[in-house]
């Protein structure tokens, strides 16, 4: 399991064992990063959401198109957040930079913009709030409201080339992936579980081996599959198909300050039952 996926479970169980009394705290998300880390429902009928983030951490990221006859970058529609004045502002930047950012590649290239962590912030605050998301907790459990992240991090915002994420192995490849995983691995069946989100079913495959294949790969047809350990579930591993595709990515990251105190437990059970 990944360190920030055990934090987001960890931030789950500190929450329902500090505050369980006045509110249901349950972890989603996963590797969805569309969906916020932990759903509060509270005894008040209240509902909102905490994202965890083990400092350091990305908190964000948005696609560019880069146009070499105009030279200019423009805002891709595979982007899930919609264009604000947070994202125009680093577009006009970009442009006005844009043979340092077009080359930047897979190290990235800064994005230096005047009064960048003030902009960087707000584009944060703006994508977090549109999630449902009132709060962040961070390194030592430590509870902030999403408003004053600046106050507690360092933000920084980089252009780089960054490979696409992993999706459901296609119904029509199936038997291929059975066939591997027979001569292969030993392994003679797999389990299809639907999943649910934002009205959109995916059937996700999982299997069950006695070795341990965390993060072992094979191929089919030119795309690499990868074995994800599942949580909290000995020995059984999701699927996963890997993209060959490589986006260019505008992505924030976020590093703690000091050890500053944030919200008291007391303070915080206040909100929950206000």
């Amino acid at each position: 399991m990944s360190t920030w996926e055990q934090f987001e479970i960890d931030c789950t169980n500190f929450l329902n064992e500090q505050c369980g009394e006045y509110a249901k705290f349950t972890h989603q998300g996963k590797s969805d990063s569309t969906v916020p880390d932990i759903k509060v429902e509270t005894k008040k009928n209240k509902q909102f959401y905490i994202d965890a983030k083990h400092s350091p951490a990305q908190c964000g990221q948005f696609v560019l198109k880069a146009d070499e006859i105009t030279k200019t970058f423009s805002f891709s529609k595979r982007n899930k957040s919609e264009v604000n004045e947070y994202v125009k502002q680093i577009i006009n930047y970009m442009n006005d930079h844009f043979t340092a950012f077009v080359n930047a590649g897979t190290s990235g290239e800064d994005i230096n913009i005047a009064d960048c962590e003030n902009l960087f912030a707000n584009w944060i605050i703006d994508k977090y709030k549109n999630m449902g998301v009132q709060y962040i907790i961070t390194n030592n459990f430590v509870i902030l409201p999403l408003e004053k992240i600046l106050e507690f991090f360092k933000i920084k915002g980089k252009f780089r080339v960054k490979k696409s994420g992993s999706s459901e192995p296609a119904k029509k490849y199936y038997d291929d992936i059975l066939k591997i995983l027979n001569d292969n691995y030993s392994i003679s069946n797999y389990t299809l579980e639907k999943v649910v989100s934002k009205s959109k079913a995916k059937m996700k495959m999982f299997v069950q081996a006695e070795e341990n294949l965390s993060n072992k790969q094979f191929m089919i047809e030119n795309y690499v599959y990868e074995f994800r350990p599942v949580s909290n579930c000995d020995n059984k591993y999701e699927i996963r198909k890997l993209s060959n595709t490589f986006n260019a990515n505008v992505i924030f990251s976020i590093e703690l300050k000091t050890n500053k105190d944030g919200i008291s437990i007391a303070d915080f059970i206040a909100i929950l039952v206000n």
